[in-house]
């Protein structure tokens, strides 16, 4: 009874805390993620916090400055980690912003016009695709081939913009939604790493598991959740970025709109930027502009392809040990399961699922 009724109450307290935040599950499981990996960054702010008092103590004399520099010691580390919060959070979005915005009304109209008509294939490129199928009407094994083609290109295509829209845009929801949310993102963020320790000792006294334990699975996943920021976030970036110069180069209207939409569907396995720069590369041939076409297609499959065949499994095997397929094919489920966060998730669960496997053999060869 004395055992028992201890965790009686921890449940009742998990329980309590999961019926007022199970509506947000993807802000808390983002907020975890976060948390977990900019906790090492609090914990060094409380380790220099806690030798500058220290020194306090030792070297200055009792006075009131000594005991209100004292006092400040302790809240340096906490208001140090919400200021790193708030600028990774709002600086990036707001350099978007700033380059983005005088392009973003008219490549927001561009995309609504093409939602409109429903990602059809524009009139000059069924024109020049129409003179093709002349062309073959003497080979009727080629032209059917070209027409499934065609067809599968414009359904691909079709597809992949109406979700980047509904999804992309529509993700966050209204402005009131979007503002509760982040607040929600970044409260919880900074909750679970300032109460991380309290937290790891109630769940190991719930379950029953060593400190130890839960301590080398935090590890695995702060590991895995770098590889994915270095793997996934930073080289989406890159790509947007060399997409954006690419786009200005070869005279597309609004670069730095495309680079961003560019951005967004990079982490998509396989297909990425190609999403955003072949049609454009299509749209600049269709239109007489031949040799930016060709530079444009050169340029996203060696610089653009170039960087994600390169850096992303660099990045992801250094965190993640495991084959690059199979990193590949937990974005793919993650994504088919949890939409957009299933980036973060898949390789998340990967890792996780991994960890349990080597500890669960650790055991029985201790046993043994």
């Amino acid at each position: 009874m004395t055992v028992f009724l201890p965790r009686l109450l921890y449940l009742l307290a998990a329980l309590a805390w999961y019926l007022l935040l199970w509506p947000n599950p993807v802000t808390i499981f983002m907020a975890a993620c976060f948390s977990c990996l900019t906790l090492p960054l609090y914990r060094r702010l409380r380790q220099k916090a806690g030798v500058w008092r220290v020194r306090l103590e030792r070297r200055e004399p009792d006075s009131r400055k000594r005991r209100r520099l004292i006092g400040l010691s302790r809240h340096v580390p906490l208001w140090g980690y919400v200021t790193f919060i708030i600028s990774s959070l709002f600086v990036p979005i707001a350099v978007l912003a700033l380059l983005v915005s005088p392009q973003a009304v008219a490549g927001l109209a561009r995309l609504r016009e093409l939602q409109a008509n429903n990602f059809q294939l524009p009139p000059q490129w069924v024109e020049h695709i129409q003179q093709w199928r002349l062309s073959l009407a003497e080979y009727p094994r080629i032209e059917k081939l070209v027409d499934d083609f065609v067809h599968n290109l414009d359904t691909l295509f079709g597809d992949a913009m109406s979700m980047l829209v509904s999804r992309g845009f529509g993700f966050l929801g209204g402005t009131m939604t979007a503002l509760w949310t982040t607040f929600l993102f970044f409260t919880l963020t900074v909750l679970f790493t300032v109460y991380s320790r309290r937290i790891r000792k109630v769940f190991c006294r719930i379950f029953h598991l060593p400190q130890a334990l839960l301590r080398r699975f935090t590890n695995t996943i702060h590991r895995a959740l770098r590889a994915i920021m270095l793997g996934i976030v930073l080289v989406a970036l890159a790509q947007g970025v060399l997409c954006g110069i690419g786009f200005a180069v070869a005279g597309v209207n609004q670069p730095a709109f495309w680079g961003m939409l560019a951005t967004l569907v990079a982490p998509i396995p396989v297909v990425g930027t190609a999403l955003i720069w072949l049609p454009l590369c299509l749209s600049l041939w269709f239109t007489g502009k031949t040799m930016a076409a060709v530079g444009l297609a050169l340029w996203g499959m060696l610089a653009v392809a170039g960087v994600d065949n390169v850096l992303r499994p660099l990045f992801l095997r250094q965190g993640i040990n495991a084959p690059f397929f199979v990193l590949i094919l937990a974005i793919l489920c993650g994504l088919a399961s949890f939409g957009p966060v299933g980036l973060i998730a898949g390789p998340v669960l990967l890792s996780f699922a991994m960890q349990a496997v080597e500890e669960a053999n650790h055991f029985y060869k201790a046993h043994d």
